[in-house]
């Protein structure tokens, strides 16, 4: 076995792919590496991780998103009802200048 057959990061599970698509390392030398790891079951010990973007919010703050999207879309046609200023102030030219 070669010096990179030795090494763990060679058939990590990120790369070990890779690896065999390559031909550094074959079918049988990932057997053979799984094949020599201890069995650590017995002394593995369960744990929870907090996902918070996994979690669901409360309902009551879904709709109250929802009711503030409604408001932001309303707010966007009102700007569009807004008639034009009759003499001309505040209007730009299409060059970002003052007309």
């Amino acid at each position: 076995m070669t010096q990179q057959k030795n090494n763990p990061w060679t058939f990590d599970v990120r790369v070990r792919e890779r690896n065999l698509k390559s031909g550094s390392v074959t079918d049988k030398d990932v057997e053979k590496y799984l094949g020599g790891l201890p069995d650590l079951a017995d002394q593995a010990e369960p744990f929870a991780t907090a996902q918070p973007a996994l979690a669901q919010p409360p309902a009551a703050a879904v709709a109250d998103d929802l009711d503030d999207e409604d408001d932001e879309d309303d707010d966007a046609e009102d700007a569009d009802d807004v008639a034009p200023a009759a003499d001309g102030a505040g209007n730009e030219g299409g060059d970002g200048s003052p007309s």
